[in-house]
């Protein structure tokens, strides 16, 4: 399957870098969610046989997708060992995100001479500075653009690089039923499974691993939840409390999942404050609104439809800002 036009030269260049390179260090943005570590995972699969990739971990990785994890693979953390293991890598490689602060404390690690960027957000208007770069708001996933990478290298991928790249594709999509699940991306789809992904494998460590704390913060968001029924806003509100029975749960997108499904929902909103004290807010869109936009006010960012922002301040403060930004965004699109 060939690459479509417009990306072909980066990735070839790009493809031509990575495998040049005896060092590669390998970042997603913090909060890592299924298509920043798949496409973390497919570059470590893929380029590992001949290079010594690093792989960085500016927040932990959640369990769900430790599966894909190359054998006796070690994640660095910010700590002086993952920052001396960037400042050494011959390339430095960004996936999934463009903007500095979502590098969290690997940031000031990055030198533009030697980084790459590969991510398929829009680019906003302070961006990674980098050697060179893969980016297209029209993919439907990171990993769809990390696999045009590697077809560059003429190398034939390996089921371990299939099933990353992947994973990549199915959580960003929702499963194929978003707006992003484009014919390309159902192509990409089809060629990896050629290559060895078994969905139905796939199934369980994805989406049927739930465990007793995930299924209790669950209920609490489903007790708390609240509706805007004129403007179509749900939301839920989790204090601390909840993150201090069942843990914080970085990750869990089931919780804001369920609040979209909720008929007559145009925006929904999930906001968690965490044992630190901070305030992570999860947006997703059913219609015409643009939760990235809401997002980046509150000094986050995302796509259209799915983006996300944390914050400090009092819980129910930050709800009612949040509220009148989502309403003001959804009477602009009425």
């Amino acid at each position: 399957m060939l690459t479509p036009a417009h990306r072909l030269e980066a990735a070839t260049g790009i493809a031509e870098q990575l495998g040049k390179a005896t060092s590669i260090a390998v970042c997603t943005h913090v909060g890592g969610d299924g298509d920043g570590w798949g496409a973390t995972c497919a570059i470590s699969h893929h380029f590992g046989t001949r290079a010594d990739v690093r792989l960085l971990a500016a927040t932990p990785m959640p369990e769900r997708f430790r599966f894909l994890l190359p054998s006796g693979a070690k994640l660095l953390p910010p700590d002086e060992t993952g920052l001396e293991a960037l400042r050494t890598a011959d390339v430095q490689v960004v996936v999934d995100a463009s903007q500095p602060e979502r590098l969290g404390k690997f940031e000031p690690g990055y030198e533009p001479d030697r980084t790459i960027v590969i991510d398929h957000h829009a680019v906003a208007a302070r961006h990674i500075e980098a050697r060179l770069e893969l980016i297209d708001p029209v993919a439907a996933s990171t990993t769809e653009l990390v696999y045009d990478v590697l077809l560059q290298t003429g190398d034939p991928l390996s089921v371990d690089t299939a099933q990353s790249l992947y994973v990549g594709l199915v959580t960003d999509t929702g499963s194929f039923r978003y707006s992003n699940s484009s014919p390309h991306a159902h192509r990409v789809a089809a060629a990896l499974i050629e290559a060895g992904v078994d969905p139905e494998e796939l199934y369980r460590p994805l989406f049927a691993n739930l465990t007793i704390a995930e299924l209790g913060t669950l209920k609490a968001a489903i007790e708390r939840l609240q509706r805007d029924e004129e403007l179509g806003i749900t939301w839920s509100a989790l204090d601390r409390s909840v993150a201090g029975e069942f843990g914080a749960l970085d990750e869990y997108e089931e919780v804001i999942d369920h609040l979209r499904k909720l008929k007559g929902t145009e925006i929904a909103v999930l906001l968690r404050e965490m044992n630190g004290g901070e305030i992570k807010i999860s947006f997703r869109s059913t219609g015409a609104a643009n939760v990235a936009a809401v997002a980046r006010a509150f000094g986050g960012g995302g796509h259209e439809k799915a983006a996300g922002a944390t914050v400090a301040g009092d819980l129910g403060e930050i709800t009612e800002r949040v509220l009148e930004a989502c309403r003001a965004a959804l009477r602009e699109v009425s």
